[in-house]
């Protein structure tokens, strides 16, 4: 005879006896939730009669049955483990026992979840009560008995993958808990009362008359069938999609909004976002095989379901703001499913799609999902992705339309979501704008603008990140400044670079501009400037300016040239083919002029630009009076002749005042009800602007042609 192996005998002296006492705290468990289920249901009840009493009874002797069986069991087990010397317990069969203690030591179940479990667990037995009673039941009863048996299915199911190790004791121990049919918890004479269509509905809420009882059943019923298609999809269900059949379902949606018409709109959708996977075919209930029917479907999903949703959300203008109370509406948890498959599905085909004309149609009607997106975080991040994908990628047109779906994000999802959207927009800005030239300046132009536009959205958000981005640039240029090298002269030396420089001088410039300041109060982004120029609110740019006018490049003779003018908005550095020629040097000067105009403009209208100009007057006439270049002397005197005439303009005004320079007030708000293009000065840059602006357009209608 066989003896028992070493770890049998370990298992005997250690933990056989704890592994007995926790088996039968389960079984104690058990039992309690069985005998709260039935005083549950005997409260319930209206009357009591000589049945139920005799039902209980019954129960009561079917627990203490249970109780001894199990005992019998566990006495079995130890005549087994202690007495049986010609039964050896294999390894396998010992790591089982290990496995089973384990899962036993981690089951504690604590107050509430007894609460939860018990409302939940419901044995076959209970069914002889519904016989019993299936009279005097109301609606309701037998809809919450429904409503337990499915819901400890659903836990059952999960309970395979979140804890596979109980669930396998479960299945060694209480197989017919794991396996129970949601059939048997429900009386026998429902049979027959309902179509098959309306077996999976649950009802959660009272309606106030039977007509909104048969719409509600008839809507859930279409809901439950999105649900369990995926698992009755077989290739002889697949039909083949055909214009007449979407007809039917928008005529239906158009009168009635009905949800039915709706969800078989949003299946063929679904198939007609992964119509490019052969693979996936057999998974969608429907089929689309020619192009025609795929517009049409598209067009009429994007016009019609958003709409759909809303009615029965009752989602209004004041809603799309607030995604939170859309969550808090009383069909959400039935829509949400159908919504959040429209929602992937619009995703995935957004993805797929690179013509422009189509996705520019559908991102311009997914503007009215946005608050939908904004109730499933997972989806909002998606689909921010998706849009800054576009919006750096595609036609002008395109980026327009993802721009206003990405700002409606900003202003509709939550707070943390907005530092997202700042990144992500900055991010794709700083990737695009690498590469400049005549045909990428317009895009990088437009996504400027629109990043600026971001960022007056939400102040405080906005001058974290602002501030993070621009501290990144001034360690780059120190870096370039302290060490000298070739890799950290390059690091500022490109256009990614001068373009951020650009984008956050126009961000400070546009939301801390002294008008902007005077009627709306002081910006969180004010503390932003002198980071970025490191230096009070005066910038003193005309000395740097004025050391161009005495470089070799304008001061020795040029030779002639026929090469066309030189384009500075999209060269970082000049092609060698234009150095020493004429048409380079006029090209400095003319952007030399440009920029002192633009320069002394900004302070047109101070009480101090008679000053001011001083220094720019004397260096100007001093150039002109050493050049011989007729062209670009022209150009500068016409200059200092606007300089002057704007500064008289200033001193006939400060004639009538009646304070002094120590009054910072009053300096501040000298002819600030003027507008800057009523002076000599402003009138003259405005005009210079137009001709710019003329001549850029010239120059990209001759790149065209």
């Amino acid at each position: 005879m066989a003896k028992n192996k070493k770890a049998t005998k370990k298992f005997e002296k250690k933990k056989l006896k704890q592994t007995i006492e926790k088996r039968r705290k389960v079984q104690k468990f058990k039992k309690s939730v069985e005998r709260r289920q039935i005083k549950k249901r005997l409260s319930r009840n209206e009357a009591k009669n000589e049945k139920e009493d005799i039902n209980l009874s019954k129960n009561m002797k079917t627990d203490q049955k249970l109780v001894d069986s199990e005992d019998d069991l566990i006495s079995e087990e130890i005549i087994k483990l202690k007495g049986m010397n010609d039964l050896t317990l294999s390894d396998s069969n010992e790591e089982s026992l290990e496995e089973d203690d384990d899962v036993v030591e981690n089951f504690w179940i604590s107050d509430d979840e007894e609460k939860t479990e018990g409302s939940d667990v419901i044995n076959k037995e209970d069914d002889d009560d519904d016989q019993y009673n299936k009279q005097s039941k109301s609606h309701k009863q037998k809809s919450s008995v429904r409503k337990d048996a499915l819901e400890l299915k659903k836990q059952i199911e999960e309970l395979e993958y979140k804890d596979p190790e109980f669930y396998n004791y479960l299945m060694k121990n209480d197989q017919e808990l794991i396996e129970f049919d949601v059939s048997d918890s429900e009386s026998t004479s429902e049979k027959g009362d309902s179509d098959s269509d309306d077996d999976d509905i649950v009802i959660e809420e009272k309606s106030s008359s039977e007509n909104e009882n048969v719409n509600e059943k008839e809507e859930k019923a279409a809901l439950n069938e999105f649900e369990l298609d995926d698992d009755n999809i077989s290739n002889e269900n697949i039909q083949d999609l055909t214009s007449e059949m979407i007809d039917k379902w928008v005529s239906t949606i158009i009168e009635s909004k009905s949800l039915r018409s709706t969800h078989k709109l949003v299946l063929a959708f679904r198939a007609a976002a992964h119509i490019n996977q052969d693979e996936a075919v057999e998974s969608f209930a429907y089929k689309i095989s020619s192009p025609s029917v795929f517009n049409n479907l598209v067009v009429v999903c994007l016009k019609h379901v958003p709409d759909v949703f809303d009615h029965h959300l009752n989602v209004k203008d004041f809603d799309a703001k607030n995604p939170k109370s859309i969550c808090t509406r009383r069909k959400w948890k039935s829509l949400q499913t159908l919504v959040k498959s429209f929602l992937n599905s619009v995703l995935y085909i957004l993805k797929q799609l690179t013509e422009n004309d189509t996705l520019y149609f559908i991102i311009k009607e997914a503007e009215k999902l946005v608050p939908y997106y904004s109730c499933f975080p997972k989806l909002t991040g998606q689909y921010l992705k998706v849009l800054l994908q576009h919006w750096g990628a595609a036609e002008d047109k395109v980026r327009v339309v993802a721009f206003i779906n990405i700002r409606k994000l900003v202003l509709v999802a939550p707070a943390p979501f907005v530092d997202l959207c700042l990144k992500g927009i900055y991010t794709t800005f700083v990737r695009c704008c690498k590469e400049t030239s005549a045909f990428t300046l317009p895009s990088i132009n437009l996504m400027r603008n629109c990043t600026i536009e971001i960022y007056g959205l939400n102040f405080k958000s906005s001058y974290q990140s602002a501030f993070g981005y621009i501290r990144q640039l001034a360690i780059h240029l120190r870096n370039s400044m302290n060490m000298k090298s070739e890799e950290t002269f390059s690091a500022v030396y490109n256009w990614q670079y001068i373009h951020c420089i650009e984008l956050w001088s126009e961000v400070l410039a546009t939301y801390c501009d002294e008008q902007r300041v005077a009627t709306t109060g002081q910006s969180p982004l004010q503390e932003l400037i002198y980071p970025l120029v490191q230096t009070g609110t005066f910038i003193p740019l005309a000395p740097y300016l004025f050391e161009i006018l005495h470089s070799a490049e304008v001061c020795r003779n040029a030779k002639p040239s026929t090469l066309k003018p030189l384009d500075f908005t999209i060269h970082l550095k000049a092609p060698k083919n234009y150095l020493r020629t004429s048409v380079y040097q006029e090209g400095i000067c003319e952007e030399l002029t440009e920029i002192l105009l633009e320069y002394y403009a900004s302070f047109c209208l101070s009480i101090a630009f008679p000053e001011l100009i001083i220094p720019a007057v004397f260096q100007i006439k001093r150039f002109i009076k050493n050049s011989k270049k007729f062209k670009i002397n022209k150009q500068f005197q016409h200059l200092v002749q606007k300089f002057e005439e704007n500064g008289k303009f200033i001193e006939q005004h400060r004639q009538n005042v009646d304070f002094g320079p120590g009054d910072t007030e009053k300096v501040k708000s000298f002819l600030r009800d003027v507008n800057m293009d009523t002076t000599p000065l402003g009138a003259y840059a405005k005009k210079l602007r137009n001709l710019k602006e003329q001549r850029r357009k010239l120059m990209e209608s001759e790149q065209d042609n």
